[in-house]
């Protein structure tokens, strides 16, 4: 890779977390989260080394970045906000999402995409980060990451109950979309 390329994709997945003591491999959460085409169209300059894939049951990937089965994690659930939707998103997703980031290596660039970028790869980016900070502190790193961020409440629901968390990270889920982020007041 060239420098400047190396450089670009070194900013690109600037590591959100200086140290992560909780990550198995010390993985320092270096995300990009962006739509399908996005993913497709910026494949070559954003070189993810792992890819979370959301899409709902029936619909078929297109061109995406070629990886070995181990590094993509391919999730089919709709963009449903009802649980008892038979597309919604289940606990088994999130556990997977969750076991699959646990695999990461220390070095691991994560792309994480669904069709539009805004609705289930947000949420479940809201919960990865949950996993690893305060609830605010998640939700203003995902603002910073995806700022048209509107995280599907159901995915993020599920989050929450996988992470014990009581509804802080739903909390935080419905301060989405915002066009700057406020603090959340002491």
């Amino acid at each position: 890779m060239a420098l400047g390329a190396q450089q670009q994709t070194e900013t690109l997945y600037a590591p959100i977390l200086a140290k992560n003591a909780v990550h198995p491999n010390g993985w320092p959460l270096r995300i990009i989260v962006a739509s399908q085409t996005e993913a497709r169209h910026n494949r070559a300059n954003w070189a993810p080394s792992h890819l979370i894939s959301i899409r709902a049951t029936g619909t078929k990937l297109l061109s995406m970045i070629d990886l070995p089965e181990e590094r993509h994690l391919q999730l089919q659930f709709g963009d449903a906000m009802d649980p008892d939707e038979p597309d919604a998103a289940k606990l088994a997703h999130i556990e997977a999402t969750f076991a699959f980031i646990d695999g990461l290596p220390e070095d691991a660039q994560l792309l994480i995409h669904c069709l539009r970028g805004i609705g289930r790869s947000t949420a479940l980016t809201l919960g990865i980060l949950g996993r690893y900070m305060e609830p605010d502190e998640a939700a203003a790193t995902l603002h910073a990451l995806r700022p048209e961020a509107k995280p599907n409440r159901h995915v993020v629901g599920l989050c929450d109950t996988v992470l014990g968390l009581k509804g802080k990270l739903a909390k935080q889920a419905l301060r989405f979309p915002a066009k700057v982020w406020k603090p959340v007041k002491g």
